[in-house]
């Protein structure tokens, strides 16, 4: 049995989820462990142009969350962990999800993109986890083209 038993993944709509995610599997494989793959949907309210508040309707919220759930589901099965993960849609700001999910799921390690906010920063119930951030490291543009370059001659 090794050092994790539980391992969550909070991922964001950014380049970084892919990375955190397969990082994820492959962390939750070599310990053996329980993997849940998580993210949260702002429910905060939408203003329109008249500055007016009007609240996300609960139908709304509902197809958010199901277009967010086929995303993940595909990014899993991309990555070969068809079903082999919990996946969680927290709804709400992402400092109170992300407190409750941890304390409530239990983890014992948390993976984060490097440039996805997250909300652990502000976790004053913090229980006894770890924290890797995972870097996903995309070329810069003159990179690119050095590599373009390169490749082409």
């Amino acid at each position: 049995m090794g050092k994790y038993r539980r391992i969550l993944a909070l991922v964001a709509s950014d380049s970084d989820s892919a990375a955190v995610a397969q990082r994820a599997v492959q962390l939750s494989r070599f310990y053996g462990a329980t993997l849940a793959l998580a993210t949260v949907i702002d429910s905060a309210p939408h203003l329109k142009s008249n500055m007016a508040a009007v609240f996300v309707a609960d139908e709304t919220r509902q197809a958010k969350v199901r277009d967010m759930r086929c995303k993940l589901e595909q990014m899993m099965a991309e990555i070969g962990c068809d079903g082999g993960c919990e996946i969680i849609i927290g709804c709400g700001s992402e400092q109170d999800v992300v407190s409750e999910l941890t304390c409530s799921w239990r983890p014992d390690l948390v993976l984060v993109g490097s440039r996805a906010r997250h909300g652990l920063e502000q976790n004053n119930e913090r229980t006894a986890y770890d924290v890797l951030t995972v870097q996903y490291s995309r070329l810069s543009f003159p990179g690119r083209m050095i590599n373009a370059l390169a490749a082409a001659l």
